[in-house]
């Protein structure tokens, strides 16, 4: 004992520095673990919360027994949800005479809840319903269970399980960092006791009592800095708030069993070489600090392991039985960190050398001798070489990691939410006058809105599969839509506005005035059977001279931003011959935008004998006239009516133009004909223009210019493609597609005898880096398109801010802390570096000065040195880290992503500049700190004159 407490007392420096370089890995280690798991906590509980609790309501009747049937339903839940920490709360419902009725509500207790209670509350509510049914004593005459606990903890449960995958790459680039760390400082604690080892063993020392020794002394230097820095990361967690759990006490016994082994390898190794009498370099002109196998090796396990990762795309793996994640994928870009440093490494040989060559070409002798002293004494340097590498290549991961994962989130969100704001007016049915379209031109003129636009958003089916169809106003999707794509798909839906040639209403317009030229003809004797008395007949005739045919007009207008509104003109009646009559359709709200006369339906009852009827129509537009009223004529004449193929009854246009119908009544049930505004250059309808996302493009096997057949609203819509999206905006299914909202309508109003209903109001706000502004829009939308909703309370407000549970929050913290972790590591191991340089170049400071060298000349050469071998291994350690955050970031980012990634392309490397430099600046001013010391050091132990080598 006396010889270990006198070993350590003669390095008391390097074994102090080793303590503080394994405390360092247990207190990063212990803080990452513990910061994650309460992350993952927090935003567990905060997913669970927001915007309202989730739960679970139970309802069944008041069993006879209501204490016991309480007792048995608690029972019941704590064993379906696996202990999962609930609040379950029991009420009664009187119901009249009948017996009341028991309601249970179920929600986490948020307080108690921890990360590992997801999978519980998902299991319990996906069967708490079965469970109940099957038991008995609590279900009486059935069982109504509701709410959206297992929903939301099923969400939260696989963010949870993708960001623990992912989450195990910081870890085990953290502890591959510090394996190199404490092998390479053992390594050099060695080198510094090689002589002390030499002179043991030819005094009789078996290698074993050196390996003995060694044990003893890294058990007490293990243990004790373990502790430590267990120690001091449960006193960081706990000011953070965070309450340290297990993870942190196995990550200090690891850390010291870890430090013990290496610490113990090391001494081994070095007593065996001893023994064995194995040659050492001693010169200090070692040529290669990695071995050509040494490279090849690491080279391909880090090939291997990056194959690996980008096979399976994360190194989640779901199995049949679950989900698990795998080992090599996870190690991958530590793997091919480790491989680039061991590269760098094999470089730093002639790296020296070159640099020792061209300093010699030099006047000045402060470069040559740093030079040339880096090149004699690469065992010394490879140390702070392989950290500083290590730590600046984590930190360009960190900082790639943060930047791609936020800006990835940011873009699925705004991908599948698709603008700022998106507020849903919702009304049971198709389009009609009792459920027209959401006024977006109401919302436009709210303040902090730069636009706005109505939005058809629907499921459609191509050959029987379901496909999402999204319809916006071309003219509107660069303005509204908040994706990078949005002008081009702007322009690539432009094109000739299919009502352009209908008829104009003035903005002013307060209704529409329809003139009806009529001309009905009864003709009996279709209708009769030929062997009818003539008298029978003749009265036939007299009836149908007076019989009247009741007519009903409604009709659509569209307006600029592509929607569609219907106005009823009322019912008139239709006597037999020539007749005229006037029928007004109000507009309370006024005309929309922009508006056209697109659209006319006439309907009539059924008739009980054929009936020739033409129809002539004239349409003009009530405005305000000083105190009385005006009516504007419309230019009906510019536009060709086509008939609509929506019912059984066939008709024909008049051919001189005129907006009507001839056509034969030959149905005792009512007839519905429409009549649709078109081009006269291009009457016939054509294919509707399509952005199709990039999984309908492969599905379908669609390019630019195909033609495929979409069903919606009960109709075939003929979709011509003029793109291919990665995906498209607003939509949560892989395969969508995008379309003109006026172009959609021109075609439907054509074969569909009920539109479907646009819902949705999409606003782009003016500022939409403002969160804060953001939301207040949205409250405010929201209100303004409650308040002439069909059913207010239905009203759904969606920003882009959202996005439920962001799975990448825990792991873009454990990269942080992983390079903050490398960075500590790669300081104290420069500073293990300096104190051993500090002892064993003593002796070189005493010749140098012997040779004229001044204190302020070898302090100078000294920082040079560090410098020198600062600026190459972090610039090395930035371009490997970008080369594997390029190889390995776009792919991780995505596995966190969660739903959120259906449907978007795979995210774009972006670099978080500010944590990058917050790191590797880090790395860097503890370089220079280190540097500082060691000149100031060298500078005062040139000025001690009464040093002698020969006698110490």
């Amino acid at each position: 004992m006396g010889y270990l407490r006198r070993r350590a007392r003669a390095h008391r420096g390097l074994l102090s520095l080793v303590a503080l370089l394994v405390a360092v890995v247990a207190a990063t280690s212990g803080v990452m673990l513990g910061a994650v798991v309460a992350s993952t906590t927090d935003a567990a509980r905060t997913a669970l919360a927001e915007p309202e609790p989730a739960s679970l309501t139970v309802t069944t009747r008041v069993a006879p027994d209501a204490a016991a049937q309480d007792v048995r339903f608690r029972e019941l839940v704590d064993e379906v949800f696996d202990g999962a920490p609930l609040d379950v709360v029991r009420s009664e419902t009187p119901d009249g005479t009948d017996t009341p009725f028991a309601t249970w509500l179920v929600t986490p207790d948020l307080e108690a809840f921890t990360s590992g209670d997801a999978a519980g509350l998902t299991a319990g509510g996906d069967g708490l319903r079965t469970a109940l049914r099957e038991a008995d004593g609590v279900a009486v005459r059935g069982v109504v269970v509701e709410g959206d606990l297992g929903e939301r903890a099923a969400v939260v449960h696989t963010a949870q399980r993708d960001a623990g995958a992912v989450a195990a790459v910081p870890v085990v680039l953290l502890a591959l960092t510090a394996v190199v760390a404490l092998t390479q400082v053992a390594r050099l604690l060695a080198a510094t006791r090689e002589t002390e080892a030499e002179i043991l063993v030819a005094r009789g020392a078996a290698p074993r009592q050196l390996t003995a020794a060694g044990l003893l002394e890294a058990a007490v230097v293990g243990v004790l800095a373990s502790g430590a820095g267990t120690a001091l990361a449960v006193g960081v967690l706990a000011v953070r708030g965070a309450a340290p759990t297990a993870s942190v006490a196995w990550t200090g016994a690891l850390t010291a069993v870890g430090s013990v082994v290496v610490l113990t390898a090391v001494v081994a190794l070095q007593a065996r070489a001893v023994a064995r009498r194995e040659v050492t370099d001693r010169s200090g002109r070692l040529r290669q600090v990695a071995a050509l196998g040494t490279v090849v090796a690491a080279v391909a396990l880090g090939a291997a392991g990056l194959l690996r990762l980008r096979s399976l795309g994360s190194p989640l793996v779901v199995v049949p039985d679950g989900a698990r994640t795998d080992p090599l994928a996870a190690a991958a870009p530590a793997l091919v960190l480790a491989a680039l440093g061991v590269v760098v490494l094999a470089l730093l040989g002639p790296g020296a050398r070159l640099w020792s060559a061209l300093a010699a070409r030099g006047r000045g002798t402060t470069a040559v001798l740093a030079a040339r002293q880096v090149a004699r004494r690469l065992r010394v340097v490879v140390v702070g070489v392989v950290l500083l590498v290590l730590a600046s290549g984590s930190a360009v991961l960190a900082g790639a990691y943060a930047g791609t994962s936020e800006q990835a989130r940011a873009d699925a969100i705004a991908q599948r939410v698709g603008t700022d704001v998106r507020v849903t007016v919702p009304a049971p049915g198709r389009l009609s006058v009792e459920r027209p379209p959401p006024r977006a031109d109401e919302l436009a003129a709210l303040g902090g809105v730069a636009a706005a636009a109505p939005a058809l958003v629907a499921d459609a089916t191509v050959q029987g599969a379901t496909v999402g169809l999204t319809a916006l106003a071309a003219d509107r999707v660069s303005a509204v839509v908040r994706t990078p794509d949005a002008a081009p798909l702007s322009a690539m839906l432009r094109g000739d506005a299919p009502f352009a040639t209908a008829p104009s209403v003035p903005d002013d317009a307060t209704g529409l005035v329809l003139a009806l030229d009529a001309s009905v003809t009864s003709d009996v004797d279709l209708q009769a059977p030929q062997e009818l008395p003539a008298d029978v007949l003749e009265e036939l005739e007299e009836a149908a001279a007076t019989e009247t045919i009741e007519v009903e007009v409604s009709a659509w207008l569209a307006a600029a931003d592509g929607t569609l509104t219907v106005v009823e003109a009322g019912t008139t009646e239709l006597p037999e011959g020539s007749s005229t009559a006037s029928l007004t359709a109000d507009l309370p709200a006024g005309a929309p935008p922009g508006a056209r006369l697109v659209a006319l339906d006439i309907g009539f009852d059924g008739v009980p004998w054929p009936r020739e009827t033409a129809l002539a129509v004239s349409v003009a537009a009530t405005v305000p006239d000083g105190g009385s009223s005006a009516e504007v004529p419309l230019e009906v004449s510019a536009a060709a009516w086509a008939p609509a193929d929506i019912g059984s009854v066939r008709f024909d246009t008049p051919a001189d133009g005129t907006l009507g119908i001839d056509a034969v009544l030959d149905s005792n049930h009512a007839s519905r004909l429409r009549l649709v505004a078109t081009d006269p250059a291009t009457p016939a309808a054509t294919a509707v223009p399509a952005v199709v996302s990039e999984a309908a493009a492969q599905r379908w096997d669609l390019a630019v210019g195909d033609t495929v057949e979409a069903t919606t609203a009960g109709s075939t819509v003929p979709l011509r493609v003029v793109g291919v999206t990665p995906a498209v905006p607003g939509q949560p299914h892989p395969e969508a597609a995008l379309v003109d909202l006026a172009t959609l309508d021109a075609s439907l109003l054509r074969t569909a005898a009920q539109l479907p209903r646009p819902a949705e109001v999409w606003l782009a706000a003016s500022d939409p880096d403002d969160a804060g502004a953001v939301e207040r829009l949205a409250t405010t939308a929201g209100s303004v398109a409650a308040a002439s909703a069909p059913e207010p309370q239905d009203v759904e407000v969606v920003t882009a801010g959202g996005g439920g549970v962001d799975a990448a929050a825990p792991v873009r913290l454990a990269f942080t802390l992983a390079a903050a972790g490398a960075a500590a590591l790669a300081v104290v191991g420069l500073a293990v570096v300096a104190v051993a340089g500090l002892s064993g170049r003593r002796d070189e400071v005493v010749v140098l000065r012997a040779a004229g060298l001044g204190p302020r000349s070898q302090a100078a050469g000294r920082a040079l040195e560090a410098a020198v071998v600062g600026v190459v291994a972090l610039g090395a350690g930035i371009l490997a880290g970008w080369s594997v955050a390029a190889a390995t970031v776009p792919g991780l980012v995505g596995a966190t992503l969660g739903s959120l990634a259906v449907g978007t392309a795979q995210p774009a490397l972006v670099v978080d500049a500010g944590t990058v430099v917050a790191l590797t600046g880090t790395a860097a001013l503890g370089t220079a700190a280190v540097a500082a010391v060691v000149a100031v050091r060298v500078a005062a132990q040139a000025r001690d004159t009464t040093y002698r080598p020969e006698v110490r």
